[in-house]
């Protein structure tokens, strides 16, 4: 048996739900046992886990999800989630059709943005509603700054572009430098820092940032790491610079964010 879940809809309980005119923001709550079954959701969606994890099951991969780690489905894709730990708790980003069409997005690019992107813009999307939930301005241009329209670079995508992004995601704790990045694209270093923002929508400087706070949201909930070793472990060069773009690209402090 497969169940359709609508928008705004999840097998645990929503301990909030914001509607932002196409985005749907939810606090999934799961303290008792739910379905196994497998089933679908209605629009595109991820969901960021910050507390508990399960089993995760599709049609042809299984992985286990525990906490500081982002799922993302297409609208309509199967699957089911076994072995739920009590409490769980998730922060999900729903995509509705009327967002897509009013910035003439397409449902395929949904999977071709980052997911330390999304991770972010989730955990900063969470932040401002709960801040002020009637004034959500701010809510779309959070997520666009990710995915929206961008600057024109021409007429496709380089392969460097690919090749470059999965290195900085690879190699995001090594010691990297504009140099050594452009050599290995066989570009000048100079091409590379103007044509990098084109693509990357960032600098490179905070585009690995980004990645390493992104990287820093699990050892953040696991209480056994001090901010301390967190910062050291994920490249920052001290705890102070840790806490600012932590606070930076998530608005929560890592002590909040532990809490939450």
């Amino acid at each position: 048996m497969t169940t359709p879940l609508g928008s705004g809809t999840f097998l645990g309980k929503n301990r909030v739900n914001y509607h932002l005119s196409g985005i749907i923001l939810s606090e999934t709550v799961y303290h008792t046992a739910v379905s196994e079954d497998w089933h679908y959701h209605a629009n595109p969606h991820c969901s960021l886990v910050l507390e508990g994890g399960n089993l995760e099951h599709r049609r042809h991969s299984e992985r286990e999800v525990l906490p500081g780690t982002l799922v993302r489905y297409a609208a309509g894709e199967i699957h089911r989630n076994e072995q739920t730990l009590h409490p769980s708790r998730n922060l999900n980003l729903e995509i509705e059709p009327g967002f897509l069409k009013k910035y003439e997005l397409t449902e395929t690019t949904w999977n071709t943005l980052p997911a330390h992107d999304l991770q972010l813009a989730i955990l900063k999307l969470y932040r401002e509603c709960a801040l002020e939930p009637q004034q959500n301005t701010l809510a779309h241009a959070i997520l666009l700054q990710h995915w929206g329209t961008r600057v024109k670079a021409g007429l496709g995508t380089p392969a460097w572009v690919q090749q470059l992004r999965q290195l900085l995601h690879d190699q995001w704790d090594a010691p990297l430098s504009l140099d050594s990045l452009a050599a290995e694209m066989n570009m000048h270093p100079v091409s590379l820092s103007k044509y990098f923002p084109l693509y990357f929508h960032d600098t490179l400087g905070a585009y690995l940032r980004k990645i390493k706070v992104a990287k820093s949201l699990a050892l953040v909930r696991n209480k056994k790491h001090s901010l301390t070793s967190i910062a050291l472990q994920c490249g920052f060069f001290d705890q102070s610079h840790f806490i600012r773009y932590f606070k930076q690209y998530t608005g929560f402090l890592p002590g909040a964010f532990r809490k939450l």
